[in-house]
């Protein structure tokens, strides 16, 4: 593989992580902006943003592991490092891929009401997708996990 196609790899999974801080950093500001005027059941029940905002911060957690994980795969292959660091790497973005899932599932409740409220169906559209993609990265990770980890069985 050539190496400026993992340079570029390693420049956009920087740039998106980069992206990633910036986002955590106005949910951030919100929830303090939020937390001085208090917060209540009314209120949390009124604008279930709030909810679709901690369930982001929850997310970014291993969404950040997963993105520094997948730098450390672009590093490996850059310097051409053994497999072994590279599959335990794959095991820990299937983990986050799963964890990620986990939060969207408990978070399709809030975005039907969402979608309910203000007769939006391509809410719901885009609820499963939030399941289905962080998923779907975890079960091809897996899979190149498996394949990383078998010894190849092939005859010459």
């Amino acid at each position: 593989m050539k190496k400026w196609r993992l340079v570029y790899l390693q420049l956009v999974f920087t740039g998106m992580l980069i992206g990633l801080f910036g986002l955590a950093g106005v949910a951030i500001s919100l929830f303090i902006k939020r937390a001085q005027k208090g917060f209540s059941l009314d209120i949390l029940l009124d604008k279930p943003g709030y909810f679709i905002l901690m369930a982001g911060l929850l997310a970014f957690i291993p969404c950040l592991i997963a993105f520094i994980h997948i730098l450390k795969i672009l590093r490996s292959l850059k310097s051409n490092a053994t497999v072994t660091p590279i599959a335990a790497s794959f095991g820990i973005i299937t983990m986050c891929g799963y964890l990620i899932s986990a939060v969207a599932l408990c978070l399709f409740p809030v975005m039907f009401i969402v979608a309910d409220r203000d007769d939006a169906p391509g809410l719901i559209l885009f609820a499963f997708l939030l399941i289905l993609i962080p998923f779907t990265f975890s079960v091809i990770s897996s899979l190149l996990q498996s394949l990383l980890q078998k010894p190849d069985s092939r005859p010459e």
